[in-house]
C-alpha cells in the first residue's frame, strides 16, 4: 500500500476496522461464556433461536404436565383405595347374608346378622359420599362424566309391518300354561282377575278372544326390556307381535308350553320373529307409526283393563297410530299433553271428546256411549289449519260402564270426561327413538388383532317419556360370572341405572337385540341391536364377551361410538404440550343405590338373604369393574409420566444443541478474538506512524 497523503490513512483505518471486529466479537464470546447462551442477540442465529425457543416453551409445559399426571395419579389412588374397603364391606355382606340362610337361625339371631348388614351397608354410603380428593368427590358417580344422546327428531323413520302370530287359542288357557317371549315367561291362571291370585298373571278368559285380549294388554303394559320394540296386538283368540322399532334388525325366539295339547294351537308352538323387509314411510321426525307406547295403569271403572271379578277384553288406549309429534310424551293433563275435554253432542248419550297435544287437536267426533260391549274412542289429529296431523289414537270404554240415559246434558259430560281423566292420570306415554348420535359401529379386536365384536350396522333405541335433555355417564359390560353364563350391560343415562336381564348369553347373535332396563323406571329402555355382520371366527356371532377383557373392549367400542370419549369427562388432565393431550378421568357410582340395583336389602328371612346374596355378588363385579378402570387410567398416567419425562430429556438436549454454549468452541473462539484484539492495537500504532515519512520528503 503506497503513502501518498498526509491526510488518509488506509492502513490505519483497516487496522480500526479489524480492532472492531475483534471487540466485537470479544463481546459476544464473553457474553456467550458468562450467561451460558449461545445465541446472545437474534442476528447470532435467527433459525437456532425460532426453534430452541419453541423447544424451551414445549419443555417448560412438559414440566408442569408431570406435575399434573403425578397429582391425576394420587387422585386414582385415592379412588382405588376406597373402592377397595368399599369391596371389602360388600365380602363381609356376603359372608353374613350366606350366615343368614342357615336353616338354624331364629329370627332374633336373623334380627342381629341383619343390623350388622344394614351397618356395612351405611359404610358403603358414608365411603361413596366422602372420598374426595382436594374436593372433588370421587366415587359418588360424580365425576362419571356424560355425553349428550341425540335422537330421530329431524330424520325420516320407518314402520315395519313385520309381525308374527305367537299365540292361538283352540281351548280355554289352562292354570299355569305359559308362554316364553324372548326370555320372557308368562303364566296364564284361572283365578279371578284383580285377585291377589291373578297377580302378574294373565286371566284365562271366557271365549279365546277376551284370553288373547289380555295377554296382549299384558304384555304391552310390561314395557320390559325383553319386549323392546314389540307390540302386542289382538284379533279373536290371536295375539300377533309386531316388530316397531323402526328401521333395525333383530330376532325374537317366541315359544310356548301347555299342560293340554289342545289349549295353544301347534302354528304358536315355536315361532321365530324375523325382523326383515322394514317398509319407509314419510315420517319427517323419526317418530312415525308404532313409535308410542302406553306403559302405567288405569284406575277407576270407565276404562277397560280395570275393576276386579270380571273378565277384562282390550286395551285401555292405543297410541300405536300416533306419528310425528314430537310433543305426544308424558302424561296426559301434563306440560305437552292436556287433559281430555268433553262436550254435549246435542243428543242423548253421545258426547264430542278433544285434546291438544303440542301443536295438534285430537278430536272424537260424536260417540254413543250407551253400548253394552267396549266401545272405541278414537281421536284424530288436526293441526292448526285444520288438516289432518299427527295420526290417531284410541280410547276403549268398559263395556257397560255407562248404561242408557247416562247423558242428558254438558254436566254429565263433564262426569264421563272426568272419568276418563282420572283414569289416565297412570298412564304415561313413552316415545321409541333411534340413537342417531351413536356414531361409527366399528370391528373390535384384541391386542393380538382377533375380531370379538363387529359393532357395523348396530344400532340403538331408546324408549323413555322425555327426551328434553338426554345424556349418558356410562357404560359398562360384565363377563359372565362364575356359575353363570350371562354377560351383563349397565348403562347410566341422566342418573338412572339400565340393566340387562338374564339369559343374554356371552356370545350375542348378529341382528339380536340387548334390552337394557330402567332399574327405578321399567317404562324407559335402551335396546342395542347387533347389525347383520359377524366376528370372523364366527359366521353367526357379532359380540364376544366370554371374558371380561372382550367385555371391556366391546364396552369400549361402542362407548366411543356414543361419544362417552376422554373430551367427555368431567375430570380431564392434560399430559402433552397441546391442550388435546388429556386424559380424561370417569368413575361410576360405588353408591348402595347403584351397587343394589335400586334395591332395598336386608337379611331379616333366609329368601331375603338369598336375595341380598345374588345382589352382593354382582354388586362386587361392579366395584371390580370399577376398580380396573380406576387402574387403566393409573397406567394410563404412568405412561404418560414415562413418555413426558422421555420428552423432557430428549428435547432438553436438542434445545441445548440450539441455544446453549459450546465452551469449549466459544473459549477457542475467545482466545483467538483477544489475539486478534491484541494485534490489531499493535499494527494500528505502527499505521498511525506511517504518514511521518512523508514529512521527510518536505524537509
Amino acid at each position: 500500500m503506497s503513502i501518498t497523503s498526509i491526510n488518509s490513512n488506509a492502513a490505519a483505518l483497516a487496522a480500526q476496522l479489524n480492532i472492531g471486529n475483534a471487540n466485537s466479537a470479544t463481546a459476544n464470546e464473553v457474553s456467550a461464556l458468562s450467561s451460558g447462551n449461545r445465541i446472545v442477540q437474534a442476528s447470532n442465529d435467527v433459525a437456532a433461536l425460532s426453534v430452541g425457543t419453541a423447544l424451551a416453551s414445549q419443555i417448560n409445559t412438559l414440566n408442569t404436565t408431570l406435575t399434573v399426571a403425578s397429582q391425576g395419579s394420587s387422585l386414582l389412588q385415592v379412588a382405588d383405595g376406597a373402592l377397595a374397603q368399599i369391596q371389602s364391606i360388600l365380602q363381609q355382606q356376603q359372608s353374613v347374608a350366606t350366615q343368614a340362610q342357615s336353616g338354624s337361625l331364629s329370627s332374633t339371631q336373623l334380627g342381629f346378622l341383619d343390623q350388622e348388614f344394614q351397618t356395612l351397608s351405611q359404610q358403603i354410603d358414608q365411603l361413596a359420599s366422602s372420598t374426595n380428593f382436594n374436593g372433588v368427590n370421587l366415587i359418588n358417580g360424580s365425576i362419571s362424566g356424560n355425553a349428550a344422546i341425540t335422537t330421530n327428531t329431524s330424520i325420516a323413520s320407518t314402520a315395519v309391518t313385520n309381525s308374527v302370530a305367537i299365540f292361538a287359542e283352540t281351548a280355554a288357557a289352562a292354570n299355569a300354561d305359559t308362554i316364553t317371549i324372548n326370555g320372557l315367561t308368562v303364566t296364564f291362571t284361572t283365578a279371578v282377575a284383580g285377585t291377589a291370585a291373578a297377580s302378574g298373571k294373565v286371566v284365562s278368559g271366557s271365549t279365546a278372544a277376551d284370553t288373547g285380549a289380555n295377554l296382549a294388554q299384558y304384555l304391552n303394559s310390561l314395557g320390559a326390556a325383553q319386549l323392546a320394540n314389540l307390540q302386542f296386538t289382538s284379533v279373536g283368540g290371536n295375539v300377533n307381535a309386531v316388530y316397531v322399532g323402526g328401521a333395525l334388525q333383530g330376532k325374537y325366539t317366541i315359544t310356548t308350553s301347555s299342560s293340554s295339547t289342545t289349549t295353544i294351537s301347534a302354528t304358536g308352538a315355536t315361532a321365530v320373529l324375523a325382523l326383515t323387509g322394514a317398509t319407509l314411510t314419510n315420517n319427517v321426525n323419526g317418530v312415525g307409526l308404532n313409535r308410542y307406547t302406553a306403559s302405567g295403569s288405569v284406575s277407576g271403572s270407565i276404562l277397560t283393563s280395570t275393576g276386579a271379578g270380571t273378565t277384562q277384553f282390550g286395551s285401555a288406549i292405543d297410541v300405536s297410530l300416533v306419528k310425528n309429534n314430537l310433543a305426544f310424551i308424558g302424561q296426559f293433563g301434563g306440560d305437552s299433553i292436556g287433559a281430555i275435554t268433553g262436550s254435549y253432542a246435542g243428543a242423548q248419550d253421545h258426547a264430542v271428546f278433544s285434546v291438544k297435544v303440542g301443536a295438534d287437536t285430537y278430536t272424537s267426533g260424536s260417540v254413543a256411549l250407551t253400548t253394552a260391549v267396549p266401545t272405541a274412542i278414537t281421536f284424530t289429529g288436526v293441526n292448526s289449519n285444520g288438516a289432518a296431523d299427527g295420526g290417531s289414537f284410541t280410547l276403549n270404554l268398559a263395556g257397560s260402564a255407562l248404561t242408557a240415559a247416562t247423558i242428558n246434558g254438558q254436566s254429565d259430560v263433564n262426569n264421563v270426561t272426568a272419568q276418563i281423566n282420572n283414569a289416565l292420570s297412570g298412564i304415561t306415554i313413552n316415545q321409541n327413538r333411534t340413537v342417531t348420535s351413536f356414531q361409527n359401529g366399528n370391528i373390535v379386536t384384541d391386542a393380538s388383532g382377533t375380531q370379538i365384536g363387529n359393532l357395523n350396522g348396530a344400532s340403538i333405541q331408546l324408549n323413555g317419556h322425555d327426551f328434553s335433555n338426554v345424556n349418558i355417564s356410562s357404560l359398562t359390560i360384565t363377563a359372565p360370572a362364575i356359575g353363570s353364563t350371562d354377560a351383563k350391560f349397565t348403562a347410566v343415562i341422566n342418573g338412572d341405572t339400565y340393566q340387562s336381564v338374564a339369559g343374554l348369553g356371552n356370545q350375542i347373535a348378529t341382528s339380536s337385540v340387548i334390552g337394557l332396563q330402567d332399574i327405578t323406571n321399567p317404562g324407559n329402555y335402551l335396546a342395542i341391536t347387533t347389525g347383520a355382520n359377524n366376528i370372523a371366527s364366527n359366521a353367526t356371532t357379532a359380540l364376544d364377551l366370554s371374558t371380561q377383557a372382550n367385555a371391556d373392549l366391546v364396552a369400549a367400542g361402542i362407548k366411543s361410538a356414543l361419544g362417552l370419549t376422554d373430551a367427555s369427562a368431567s375430570l380431564s388432565f392434560q399430559v402433552g404440550s397441546v391442550t388435546t393431550d388429556t386424559i380424561g378421568v370417569s368413575i361410576g357410582s360405588a353408591s348402595t343405590n347403584t351397587l343394589f340395583s335400586g334395591k332395598s336389602l336386608d337379611v331379616k328371612t333366609q329368601a331375603d338373604a338369598a336375595v341380598a346374596a345374588n345382589t352382593l355378588t354382582d354388586a362386587i363385579n361392579t366395584v371390580s369393574s370399577l376398580r380396573a378402570n380406576v387402574g387403566a387410567l393409573e397406567q394410563r398416567f404412568t405412561y404418560a409420566t414415562n413418555a413426558i419425562s422421555s420428552a423432557v430429556q430428549n428435547e432438553g438436549a436438542a434445545k441445548s444443541t440450539l441455544l446453549d454454549t459450546d465452551v469449549a468452541s466459544e473459549s477457542t473462539q475467545f482466545a483467538t478474538s483477544q489475539v486478534q484484539l491484541q494485534a490489531g492495537i499493535a499494527v494500528l500504532a505502527q499505521a498511525n506512524q506511517l504518514p511521518q515519512n512523508l514529512l521527510k520528503l518536505i524537509a
